[in-house]
């Protein structure tokens, strides 16, 4: 049977009531240096709550100060926002990790949200033509114009999420054209046209992507995995993650991508392997991941005492790798 590297989990009460304690002052100064650590912290209680089921009765306390600190980022989405965009934005730092299912990772939406429909109920109050331009003003001034590569991402993972992929992939395409910089649009074109069975374009965009971004290919390769495996593609996604493997075997990022896939796929032995060496090669460089990592560990441990339930049916789709130019 494979080893697995024994890892300590610790679930104590002390332990949540500690990441809640450092989350509830965090929130009140958040900036650019600790956003990202906010927001894994954030995952890292929703697993431990996701740990006690339905009973959390022993907990009740402390599920009370989850709820209010889930409620004042809802009442404040920017609070969150505004240090996530001095970071680079929320759709960057969601692009970094291998799962954002938290809302706390959406809040740029929620902004939007909010001032589109300000807008409006502005725009209904309007009785005379002399008052628009202070309005104008008002709303520029307090409003800032919301930046349009975080929109079009979220609109993308809104319809991906709903399996809607000729939509996705419309709103990709034509992103292209008005955002060509975004070396993330030229990725979920790939990973996309794979989806709708179009191998010729997936071909051609995935060697396009691959020359647009650059760089470290282990990166590249993760990145494509993380998508494909947004879509349900699990078997695309373990293949990228080998090809990344295979360029960075010593990247945690790369082995906490094989690690949620074989998780996905139901393979808990593996998956367990796979976040064993994540921890282990996060150390001191990436302790963030090396968190989150050891929250998912302590979920699998219930599941690897018993035999494995079958995988879940997979949805087959052909997947391409870049030609060479």
């Amino acid at each position: 049977m494979t080893q697995i590297t024994e890892v300590p989990i610790h679930h104590s009460l002390q332990s949540l009531r500690e990441a809640l304690e450092q989350a509830e002052r965090q929130i009140g100064r958040l900036d650019r240096d600790n956003i990202k650590a906010f927001l894994l912290g954030l995952d890292g209680i929703d697993q431990m709550f996701a740990g006690y089921g339905q009973d959390t009765s022993s907990v009740r306390a402390e599920a009370t100060r989850w709820q209010s600190l889930r409620q004042q980022m809802v009442a404040k989405p920017q609070l969150v926002v505004t240090a996530a965009a001095n970071a680079g934005g929320l759709a960057k730092l969601r692009s970094q990790q291998a799962a954002t299912v938290g809302p706390w990772w959406h809040l740029d939406t929620a902004v939007t949200q909010q001032r589109t429909q300000t807008r409006q109920r502005v725009g209904l109050a309007i009785g005379a033509v002399a008052l628009v331009a202070l309005i104008w003003w008002g709303v520029t001034t307090f409003f800032p114009a919301t930046d349009p590569v975080a929109d079009t991402t979220a609109t993308i993972e809104q319809l991906v999420a709903a399996q809607k992929w000729p939509e996705a992939l419309a709103v990709v395409v034509q992103a292209r054209q008005t955002q060509p910089a975004d070396a993330a649009l030229p990725l979920w074109a790939a990973v996309l046209y794979e989806q709708v069975g179009n191998v010729t374009l997936a071909q051609t965009t995935l060697t396009e992507a691959q020359q647009q971004f650059g760089g470290d290919p282990a990166a590249f390769w993760t990145q494509i995995g993380t998508y494909r495996q947004q879509v349900g593609n699990l078997a695309g996604a373990e293949a990228a993650g080998q090809q990344a493997l295979a360029a960075a075997p010593q990247d945690p990022q790369v082995t906490f991508l094989l690690g949620s896939v074989a998780e996905a796929r139901g393979d808990m032995v593996q998956a367990a392997n796979y976040f064993s060496q994540t921890i282990a090669l996060a150390g001191d460089t990436n302790p963030e991941l090396g968190v989150m990592t050891k929250v998912r560990m302590g979920n699998l441990m219930p599941s690897l005492e018993a035999l494995p339930n079958p995988a879940p049916a997979e949805t087959l789709t052909q997947t391409v790798t870049p030609t060479s130019p």
